[in-house]
């Protein structure tokens, strides 16, 4: 007992060594050193082993302090954690309050047992829950401390077990943190000089060597992670006796041994991580947390675990990835696929194969080969497996199951580029193999690759041995399946995700993009046949959509199944995202399927959560998706047009999926109401939903022929709701140092960047403290917001100069959505200043724009030769001008009975006119849409004193401030608005008189009042919020005076608009009742007339 009053004497002056200090430093750090020497000293002085307790200062998670490593017996074990609080916060986690509640929320689901100690006392928790008693320490009195208690809670806090893994969601929850503990760890690793990081790196060079060659540090980081931890549980799970010496600890050793017969691929690649002596070591609290969790599991259990989802697995590694990476799971489209959906897919691939190719087993004949590209866990080829039973036990009694899984492991191929997936998927399609054919000696054809690398020169084996040989001969496999093996069917759920062009690494689709084509003598890639009908058929705006992954895959499995091996029938069959089916970037991708199938059957799921008309989805996110099934019989002449069938299925998500298990129960699954897609190479595959009468209307497009997109400033500091912020934010830009200034400016990986030459200017670069800025001018930044712009070329990634010409005291600039859908609320808008990509309603931009003249001096207007003599002649008017026309068409869309009124044909892009043929209803409109321009440009455009259109805007009775704003509110958080007083706070401010319609007044779901407010608070709002950019910082720190006329005439404007609509609506009313004219009976514009002018704008 001596021996632990020494030590609790030691304990006690460490601890008040601090008291005395002259620099007093943080109350949880100087229990560091002391606490770890008390308890290391008691394990050791009671014999139970020798604890190492690891420090964890170096990641941003939540971590506890330590990590607690015990040896016993020549092992080593990872026992758990200890966190340390000020000696001023009770160990009872339950009373923590703020930050450290926060904190204990997240702890105590990673930290399954953990000590908490404050210094004065500690308590046991295991899973959140307190084990045993508080111990007191020898933080006072220690020759009366009693050691007893604080021995007995390391005695249990070193011998409990983790409690079981039972389940499946369980394993996924528990597996995701401590795999993320691991590739933290490493992604420290590599950023360090020390020789752990210097062995951390050469692990990432034998990564890109021999599994993923364009990976990046994070890829192996992560890879490799997923790689160990799926390695485990594969061998926990599958294999016979994977705990060698029988001690109850699956150590990451004897779990690759026991997977190298049946999944050689996954031990193998343990290999960059485990077989480096120096970072193995580097690594040995994460990894010990990995062995302590896996063997806990327990499999008979975890195999017959149920999920009320549906089929456990299903769902694990989307379960895993919403904790491991959250932001990886949204951006890899890690969404599991409804099983109901993958059912119908499956089901009508089946029927085409069955009756139109005559194959009659289905997916199990000799002759199909299926693959899928992008197969996750392995639903897709599952359900393959499935059909492909149901079929042929009908066909030829019990034991063709058995008969049908030969073929399948033969003939079904899966690739999958995570290892975390990967391993799930041939676990389970391996196991249900072999559950249909006990005697099968093949696993399942599941390969570890990226797709859309390239499947040219394979790698050379001769040189490699053990594990190199083994990686090396994957990716050869791989290849030899790209280049060689024909395939029948391609089907899945490939990911959807914009990607940069000049991106590289997992998942960037190098090959189809810029890579050689085996059997083509050009240079020219897969991804140029659709990019390069893009370039000549549509505007560069557009082209953007175009770099998205699934388009990609759709892209490769074109290739894959019509195009590499001969003319034989195929079939592909993808749910993706559905933009290609009508957007204008996709020309060349429709133009494409149409060449080289002989039918395009389309299921149109919807579900756009982003846009106008928010609608439910079958996933769980916001991109409107559908089922696309491209079918070609055989040789199929190229001239040849494929025919397109279309359905719609609506509803709510569970309507939806009940829709698509009666497909997926049904006898003829392609029965049902179909109806006939579009005719011509390019055209959408989904049909027009207007009817006769809206055919008849001559296009806004065919009235003003030049539209153009909005400026393009690809940054959000050059924008500010106040010029003075600007003029700030180029003195701190033009003060900064030469190094400094990039990271400013926001230098994105294409487009200008300050070194940029921009015609004639100096570049950004050579910029120096005290340069004067260019020109800071209004600006159209949203539907009824006027901001200001710097208008210097340089900070823009797109500047529209024709825009900038055409600009003057008599020009506006009409704003919708061409290539989108309008939802509820006006369908045209008008900005009397440049307008922004996104004017209209901040998002979806595109070719939006229309001004009405197209020269400075508007003289030459925006409107199609001879429409006017056409109008003036057809009306019977003496005179008719560009400025009548426009406000006709203002008069009629710009107000919510238009859009009610033909909802259902604007679903398909492309607005038109109804154009009365008679006059005075002619006049009428006209009359309206000059007083709503007027009013919509704040009384700066069509002014005329005599039609009671003047410089000022129309009162609103009892509107005003009622208190003024002294403190800007910091986010909208801080603006209320109360609908019963008509009152609005905004901060400590607040301004009465405003109605409810006018604060819910929207444009295609932008709601106009708390978005100009937003842009006016303290952090902003959209990407200028949670930017970095120093600039972007330079924030309003009040409420400028000159916001106070601003708000009040945004009131004014859309209070007036509002009083209109009645108005309005009974004029539409009698303008569709009576007779329209014709758009056939009106001429169609020119191709220069399309054209942007070719002028250069003075103010650039």
């Amino acid at each position: 007992m001596a021996n632990l009053q020494t030590v609790a004497l030691t304990y006690f002056d460490a601890i008040h060594a601090h008291d005395t200090a002259a620099v007093p430093g943080e109350p949880e750090a100087q229990l560091t050193t002391p606490v770890s020497n008390l308890f290391t000293a008691l394990v050791e002085a009671e014999n139970l082993g020798k604890l190492h307790l690891i420090r964890e200062s170096r990641l941003d998670r939540t971590r506890p302090d330590f990590a607690a490593l015990l040896t016993q017996g020549g092992k080593t074990r990872q026992k758990g954690y200890i966190e340390l609080k000020a000696p001023d916060t009770t160990v009872d986690a339950t009373q923590w309050i703020g930050r450290n509640a926060r904190q204990w929320e997240k702890m105590k689901q990673d930290a399954e047992i953990l000590v908490v100690c404050n210094g004065r006392a500690a308590q046991l928790y295991r899973n959140g829950d307190p084990v045993g008693a508080e111990a007191e320490l020898p933080y006072t009195l220690p020759q009366k401390w009693d050691a007893a208690p604080l021995v007995k809670l390391l005695t249990n806090f070193l011998e409990i077990s983790p409690s079981p893994v039972t389940s499946v969601t369980a394993l996924s929850s528990r597996l995701a943190v401590r795999t993320a503990d691991l590739r933290d760890r490493l992604l420290w690793l590599l950023r360090q000089s020390s020789p752990a990081g210097q062995s951390a790196k050469g692990g990432y060079s034998s990564w890109k060597m021999h599994v993923q060659p364009e990976a990046s540090e994070r890829d192996f980081a992560d890879g490799v992670s997923q790689v160990v931890a799926y390695g485990m549980v594969l061998a926990s799970l599958s294999a016979s006796n994977p705990d060698k010496n029988g001690d109850g600890h699956l150590t990451v050793n004897e779990a690759r041994l026991a997977i190298r017969s049946f999944s050689p691929v996954i031990a193998a690649a343990f290999a960059p991580l485990v077989d480096k002596p120096v970072l193995y070591e580097a690594v040995k609290v994460e990894l010990g947390a990995l062995e302590t969790l896996v063997s806990a599991i327990d499999p008979a259990k975890v195999n017959k675990s149920a999920d009320r989802r549906g089929e456990p697995w299903l769902y694990f590694y989307e379960d895993f990835l919403s904790i491991y990476d959250p932001e990886e799971r949204k951006q890899a489209g890690v969404y599991y696929t409804p099983i109901d959906v993958v059912q119908a897919m499956v089901k009508i691939v089946d029927s085409l194969l069955a009756n139109r190719f005559g194959k009659r087993m289905g997916f199990a004949d000799p002759s199909v080969t299926t693959l899928d590209p992008a197969a996750g866990t392995g639903t897709f080829p599952l359900a393959v497996m499935d059909r492909a039973v149901d079929r042929a036990i009908k066909l030829r009694g019990k034991a063709g199951k058995t008969q049908a899984a030969a073929n399948l492991a033969r003939r079904l191929y899966a690739f999958e580029l995570l290892p975390g997936p990967y391993a799930v998927a041939h676990l389970r399609m391996t196991q249900r193999l072999h559950e249909l054919a006990p005697g099968l000696d093949e696993g399942a054809r599941v390969v570890l690759t990226d797709t859309l690398e390239s499947p040219l020169d394979p790698k050379d084996q001769l040189s490699l041995f053990g594990d190199a040989e083994v990686l090396a001969a994957e990716q050869n496999r791989a290849k030899r399946i790209k280049l060689e093996q024909p395939v029948t069917v391609v089907i899945g759920n490939p990911p959807y995700r914009r990607v940069e062009r000049e991106l590289t690494g997992r998942g960037s689709g190098g090959w189809v993009l810029d890579g050689k084509v085996p059997g083509r003598r050009s240079s020219r890639s897969l991804f140029d046949d659709i990019l390069s009908v893009a370039k000549a058929n549509t505007i560069f705006s557009h082209h953007a959509s175009l770099y998205n992954l699934y388009v990609y895959f759709w892209r490769w499995a074109i290739w894959k199944a019509f195009q590499a091996h001969g003319d034989g029938p195929g079939i592909v069959s993808f749910i993706t995202g559905s933009s290609w089916l009508a957007g204008p970037g996709f020309v060349g991708l429709r133009q494409l399927v149409r060449s080289v199938c002989d039918e395009v059957w389309v299921l149109d799921l919807g579900g756009d959560n982003k846009g106008a008309n928010p609608e439910d989805n079958v996933f769980a996110i916001e991109t409107p998706v559908a089922i696309v099934i491209l079918v070609r019989n055989g040789k199929k002449s190229l001239a040849t047009e494929a025919a397109v069938r279309y359905r719609k299925i609506s509803g709510t998500t569970d309507e939806k999926l009940k829709q698509m298990a009666v497909i997926a129960n049904s006898e003829e699954p392609l029965s049902g109401d179909w109806i006939d897609g579009p005719t011509g190479w390019m055209e959408p595959l989904r049909p027009p939903t207007g009817d006769a009468r809206w055919f008849d209307m001559p296009k806004l497009a065919d009235i003003f022929p030049w539209q153009q997109p909005g400026c393009k400033v690809g940054r959000t500091w050059p924008i500010a709701p106040e010029a003075e912020l600007l003029s700030e934010r180029w003195e701190k830009f033009a003060a900064a140092s030469a190094t400094d200034k990039p990271a400013l400016f926001v230098t994105a990986k294409t487009g200008r960047k300050v070194s940029t030459v921009v015609g004639g200017y100096r570049p950004l670069a050579e910029v120096v403290a005290g340069a004067q800025h260019r020109p800071i001018v209004r600006y159209g930044f949203r539907s009824f917001d006027r901001q200001w712009i710097l208008l210097d070329p340089r900070v823009i990634e797109l500047e529209r100069p024709s825009l900038w010409a055409s600009s003057s005291e008599k020009q506006i600039y009409l704003t919708t959505l061409m290539t989108a859908q309008v939802a509820p609320g006006p369908t045209l808008t008008v900005s009397a200043y440049v307008p922004d990509l996104h004017h209209f309603r901040g998002s979806f931009g595109g070719k939006d724009v229309i001004p009405l003249f197209r020269d400075e001096g508007a003289k030459q207007a925006n409107i199609t030769a001879k429409l006017p003599q056409e109008l003036r002649k057809k009306l019977g008017l003496s005179s008719l001008s560009a400025e009548d026309i426009a406000a006709y068409v203002y008069g009629i869309l710009s107000l919510p009975a238009f859009q009610i009124e033909f909802a259902q044909a604007l679903k398909t892009p492309g607005i038109r006119v109804p154009i009365t043929a008679n006059p005075e209803l002619w006049g009428e409109a006209v009359t309206l849409g000059k007083h709503l321009i007027w009013l919509h440009t704040y009384a700066e455009r069509f002014c005329d004193p005599d039609a009671e259109r003047g410089t000022t805007l129309p009162d609103v009775p009892n509107l005003g401030w009622e208190k003024a704003i002294d403190v800007l509110p910091k986010t909208m958080a801080e603006v209320s608005y109360d609908p019963e007083n008509e009152t609005l706070t905004i901060g400590d401010g607040e301004v009465v008189g405003i109605r409810s319609d006018v604060w819910n007044y929207t444009v295609s779901g932008m709601q106009i009042v708390p978005k100009w407010l937003s842009y006016r608070t303290e952090k902003g709002s959209g990407r200028a919020a949670s930017s970095k950019s120093g600039l972007d910082q330079i924030r309003p720190d009040r409420w400028f005076d000159s916001w106070n006329d601003e708000f009040l005439d945004l009131i004014r404007v859309l209070t007036s608009t509002i009083d209109k609509q009645l108005e309005h609506a009974d004029l539409l009313d009698k303008i569709l009742l009576g007779p329209l004219i014709s758009a056939a009976d009106l001429p169609l514009p020119k191709p220069a007339e399309r054209k942007a002018p070719l002028s250069t704008p003075s103010l650039l």
